[in-house]
């Protein structure tokens, strides 16, 4: 998968978090944000690209023995604009990367690292630039406690409200101080249109709030939502 001409990541990258988050909010799809316990190792720093997913489980206490991927894995199903999205399996006792495979991820082409477990070698990683959201921070090296068991399936990662956000590969991912977004990519061109007229909307209300208009009556005037069309997608 190749992101080079990839008008809609480019669109999105513009957005806001928040603005994406209501539109589909509005279109039916409210399991789409990330929890707020997975925290960015460098806050604010804005990423958008394409889903490429991995599972895991933890080694010692996996119900079902399952064959495990190679160590290369997380390297070989990076592609230029991906997002890597590992699901831990619950582990969060050792970390899932650490700064060479980091490392080895950004020379792929990485553009972020998402997972609900654990990395380490933080300043190392803040110095690469690569974005980074994880459940925890730990010098503990994972590798003999937890494996990955199956890549380029949709994963699961907490979500917003204690519920589930569903990614699956190829699905558009956007981040920023405010959190991280999840865009299925059947809809992405919905769900972008629509944002970018939310976002022209917003600039008209922010233009006349300014000049003094009063909040209520500049924002009848200018209702944000009316325009976002309904979409079907993952329940919660």
């Amino acid at each position: 998968m190749t992101e080079r001409n990839d008008q809609w990541l480019g669109r999105l990258a513009k957005l806001e978090s928040g603005q994406v988050s209501d539109v589909l909010d509005e279109a039916g799809i409210p399991c789409h944000a990330l929890s707020a316990e997975l925290f960015a190792l460098s806050p604010g720093k804005r990423f958008a690209g394409r889903a490429a997913t991995l599972r895991g489980e933890p080694i010692l206490n996996a119900r079902t023995v399952s064959p495990a991927l190679p160590v290369e894995t997380m390297e070989s199903i990076t592609f230029p604009g991906s997002i890597l999205v590992i699901a831990s399996g619950g582990y969060r006792t050792g970390a899932l990367l650490g700064g060479f495979v980091a490392y080895s991820l950004q020379r792929a082409g990485c553009q972020a690292v998402v997972t609900d477990g654990a990395i380490r070698d933080a300043e190392e990683i803040r110095a690469l630039g690569l974005p980074c959201v994880q459940s925890a921070l730990t010098p503990v090296n994972g590798a003999r406690r937890w494996r990955a068991v199956a890549a380029g399936i949709p994963v699961t990662l907490p979500g917003s409200g204690g519920g589930l956000v569903q990614v699956a590969p190829g699905d558009y991912i956007l981040g920023d101080g405010d959190g991280v977004v999840v865009v299925p990519q059947q809809m992405i061109a919905s769900v972008v249109e629509d944002a970018e007229e939310l976002l022209r909307i917003e600039r008209v209300i922010g233009d006349e709030l300014r000049a003094g208009g009063e909040r209520a009556e500049v924002f009848r005037a200018n209702p944000r939502f009316a325009h976002v069309r309904p979409v079907t997608g993952p329940s919660c």
